[in-house]
């Protein structure tokens, strides 16, 4: 009888422990996919735009420079900060840039020959109140598929991180101008392509006042789609990361038309200046 108890205890133990629920392992596998997607990521930069007007205008006569270059000048070239904000906002290896600034100059032209302007002459050796608005932005979509250095992912940690892609967008640009009580006024629409190389430099482990430091440097060609010709931009700065989220920029930022038409008021501006800033990075 013991012995039939004993075996039947054997057998109740053993059949526990087949039907009871396994330990999960340690090495259960992960979901990859769902690790593998990179989280949207946000750049901010807010900065005064130090820029001088430069380039030319014509309105039914000659041609004169919108800067103070030359004694033909409609003296518009007076140094603005102007205030430009940039939000760039990233899914690797995709990210799509908001750009957007607006300025005004004002001065007084002195024609060195008497030309007309819009139909009115004005004569040399007189002063003809000058100004000069100008608005502006950007929409661009911007895609980094070369991966020169790193894992071409900017949410993890990498010594240095190095990526090359090209990008196309969109430009809106509105000027207002006036001479001696003259007024003209236009907008044009520009697409345009280009590319950005994109460097960021993890500086942890040499300072520990610094937490990063990134460099990007990019150009762009395009064309007017109506009323006008060639546009390019050239974009470039330096961002010292003091936190992961804050940091300080210096950059240079040109962008240039040629050929802006609008019935006889013809226009080329160039507008070229240093970019300095703060950045937030979330």
């Amino acid at each position: 009888m013991r012995g039939l108890l004993g075996a039947v205890v054997v057998a109740v133990s053993m059949s526990s422990v087949g039907m009871a629920e396994p330990e999960p392992a340690d090495d259960t596998p992960t979901d990859f996919a769902a690790l593998g997607e990179a989280p949207l990521r946000m750049n901010l930069d807010v900065a005064a735009w130090l820029v001088r007007a430069k380039g030319t205008a014509s309105n039914g006569g000659a041609e004169l420079e919108i800067g103070d270059d030359t004694s033909s000048s409609l003296d518009l070239g007076n140094l603005r900060g102007l205030l430009r904000g940039e939000l760039t906002l990233a899914k690797d290896p995709w990210a799509v840039r908001i750009m957007g600034t607006h300025g005004s100059w004002s001065g007084t032209a002195n024609l060195a020959t008497t030309t007309t302007w819009g139909g009115q002459t004005l004569s040399s050796g007189v002063n003809y109140p000058s100004s000069f608005d100008m608005s502006w932005m950007a929409f661009e979509g911007h895609w980094y598929p070369v991966i020169l250095h790193g894992d071409g992912r900017r949410d993890t940690v990498e010594p240095i991180e190095l990526l090359f892609g090209p990008h196309i967008g969109v430009t809106w640009l509105d000027l207002d101008q006036s001479l001696a009580g003259i007024n003209n006024s236009a907008s044009w629409w520009t697409v345009y392509g280009g590319a950005e190389l994109s460097l960021a430099v993890d500086l942890r482990p040499f300072t520990s006042i610094l937490h990063g430091m990134s460099v990007d440097v990019g150009g762009s060609v395009g064309s007017t789609i109506n009323g006008g010709g060639l546009f390019y931009k050239v974009r470039g700065g330096l961002t010292l990361h003091l936190t992961p989220n804050v940091g300080a920029t210096v950059g240079y930022r040109l962008m240039e038309y040629h050929g802006l038409e609008d019935g006889s008021w013809n226009i080329a501006p160039s507008f070229p200046g240093l970019f300095v800033g703060m950045n937030i990075t979330f």
